[in-house]
């Protein structure tokens, strides 16, 4: 995708993207991923999977699920991530640098995927 992925909250005037790190941090969404990562929950993290990276129906070997779940709770960065993915938008509706680009571009996205 070329336009990232908004994180909104609201305020006075309605929904607003958030608009720095620390807005990130606090949204529910992230705030809540962050604790089940810090708790290693395994149970949360696998309907998550289940739901978001392995929508098709299709699921790896019971043995490399359990080793990507391992992996996972490795990672130190998921608001930092989050906040990336928030800021990235070079779509006509964003900065619009898409329209800049002059070389051929391969946009690989699945008919299921989120992000």
């Amino acid at each position: 995708s070329v336009c990232g992925y908004a994180l909104m909250r609201e305020d006075e005037e309605g929904q607003v993207r958030c608009k720095t790190k620390q807005q990130v941090k606090e949204h529910p969404k992230v705030a809540l991923q962050q604790q089940k990562l810090s708790d290693k929950d395994r149970e949360f993290m696998r309907m998550i999977f289940d739901k978001v990276l392995f929508n098709s129906g299709k699921y790896p070997e019971e043995q490399e699920y359990q080793q990507l779940l391992d992996e996972t709770f490795l990672q130190t960065q998921y608001t930092d991530v989050c906040w990336a993915l928030n800021q990235f938008d070079i779509s006509s509706g964003g900065i619009n640098k898409a329209s800049q680009i002059k070389g051929p571009v391969l946009i690989y996205h699945g008919e299921l995927d989120i992000v």
